[in-house]
């Protein structure tokens, strides 16, 4: 046997392979669409992340929590709005039959649906919708805000206690004392628009404290032309306030005044990381009485978070804090930290759900195989043997490349137009498959079955099942490059090209 009815034969046997794995590709889809295999797996390699890997959850509460965090994160209007439904009656009715064979699978399998009362779920979350989605169910930024409006407003209080307690303590006469003490009613009055404006998101922290710093500035120059400093005491006013004021003016003074009014997502998460009583928490992080509605957010926040979850997003924002900036600009890293997070489990997610479809695919092209009696020995016996029946599948070989010499198996639409054009040379062509008399296993003169043969027919099967499961992709790739190998080369673009 020559060079060149070898390549002929391989060719035929790649294209054989080729069309079955376009069957097995077309069924294995139609099954994991039915049975939602990509949107389950994403489901429970989330849960997976949540529960810090597959020992991250300990004991039957833990699991629970898991399950319902993730349940939380899935019914997020971020999450929730990317699985959408199909529109159209026959599309609605496909939709409506996959959801019942999917329920017949479970009740037969005694299989959970891990969706909860939802029939699916997305197949495919980006970072930004998991990060954004997970900090908007935890309420991070909501509880950091809240925090900070309830320590400004303390804030203002002390400070104007202090204020207070320094005019109070000036041996001032008759005369100037209702004077100063319009000036301090002024600028109660200010302070306190300017923490309602915070506390109605119509200001930063930082523009508050700017505002409260000038308005404590008029006050000072106000008060002074009543207080002379050439007088005792205006002189121990001036230097009192002098103090009072540098703690908004000062750079190093207000970066530790905006740190204590406004807590990072770290100390947030520590605080709740660390003590496992709810009021142990919030007295950590501030001052509340239970009836307040940040000790409820708080309290909620804690009830459904899992304690593996605590710990990662406590280690994640730690490290978005190293770089420094303000609690947005922190708040910020902290969600390209938690997408960098996502994504890496979702490399390694993507890496199991291949080596189970992999296994998957095996199994189905090895009953592929049997069903269509695609044994690869007596494939390669019938191409050797009978040139014609070479010929002509390497014919419809070389048009099937030379029609679709551009075109990658990474779609669905190219997969259709491979699929046609196989399906139009499977009517010209009597491939060397099914059950016919010369594809039947051997028998004595008694018609029994011949163990050798047996064991041949068996060990052919095997061989085309693992070919099958290769996938559609692989053998047109390498069925195209036979070919060019064959022609001696591919041919080269034209001068227009």
């Amino acid at each position: 046997m020559n060079l060149p009815v070898i390549i002929d034969i391989i060719i035929g046997l790649v294209f054989i392979y080729l069309t079955l794995s376009l069957l097995a590709s077309e069924i294995q889809e139609l099954i994991a669409t039915v049975l939602q295999w990509r949107a389950e797996h994403l489901k429970k390699s989330i849960e997976v992340l949540i529960s810090s890997g597959s020992e991250g959850a300990k004991d039957s509460l833990q699991f629970q929590r898991v399950e319902q965090f993730a349940n939380l994160i899935y019914a997020n209007p971020i999450i929730r709005d990317l699985n959408q439904g199909a529109k159209g009656l026959l599309s609605q009715g496909f939709r409506s039959v996959t959801h019942r064979m999917g329920e017949f699978y479970c009740l037969v399998t005694g299989t959970k649906n891990v969706f909860g009362n939802n029939y699916t779920g997305p197949s495919y979350i980006p970072a930004q919708s998991f990060s954004a989605s997970l900090l908007d169910t935890l309420k991070i930024s909501s509880l950091i805000r809240a925090i900070s409006k309830t320590r400004l407003e303390r804030f203002k209080d002390l400070q104007l206690a202090q204020i207070k307690a320094i005019g109070e303590g000036l041996n001032l006469q008759e005369s100037t004392k209702p004077i100063i003490d319009q000036e301090f009613g002024w600028l109660t009055a200010e302070f306190n628009r300017v923490v309602e404006d915070y506390k109605n998101d119509l200001s930063s922290l930082n523009n508050s404290l700017d505002r409260m710093s000038q308005k404590l500035g008029f006050y000072i120059n106000d008060s002074q032309v009543y207080l002379p400093e050439t007088e005792l005491g205006g002189r121990e006013f001036q230097r009192k306030m002098a103090f009072v004021k540098a703690t908004f003016d000062s750079e190093y003074e207000r970066e530790a005044l905006r740190l204590q009014l406004q807590p990072s997502a770290s100390n947030l998460l520590n605080a709740v990381r660390k003590f496992r009583k709810t009021q142990d928490a919030v007295a950590e992080i501030m001052e509340e009485q239970e009836n307040s509605p940040i000790y409820q957010e708080i309290q909620k926040t804690l009830e459904s978070m899992p304690e593996s979850l605590k710990r990662s997003l406590y280690i994640l924002a730690q490290r978005a804090e190293k770089g420094g900036g303000d609690t947005q600009e922190q708040l910020q890293r902290f969600q390209q930290e938690i997408e960098v997070w996502f994504d890496q489990s979702m490399q390694r997610a993507s890496g199991v759900y291949k080596r189970n479809s992999r296994g998957v695919a095996i199994l189905l092209g090895t009953a592929i195989a049997i069903a269509a009696n695609a044994d690869s020995i007596n494939i390669v016996n019938r191409l050797s043997k009978d040139s014609m029946l070479r010929s002509t599948v390497n014919l419809y070989a070389q048009q099937l490349v030379e029609k679709n010499a551009n075109t990658k198996l990474d779609n669905l639409t190219n997969l259709t137009k491979v699929q046609e054009d196989v399906d139009r040379a499977l009517d010209n062509v009597a491939l060397p498959l099914g059950w016919t008399e010369p594809n039947r296993l051997d028998v004595d003169a008694q018609g029994n079955l011949l163990l050798p043969a047996l064991i041949g027919k068996l060990l052919g099967w095997i061989l085309s099942g693992v070919a099958i499961s290769m996938g559609a992709s692989f053998w047109f790739e390498a069925l195209n490059k036979i070919i060019n190998i064959r022609n001696a080369g591919k041919k080269p673009p034209s001068a227009t090209d």
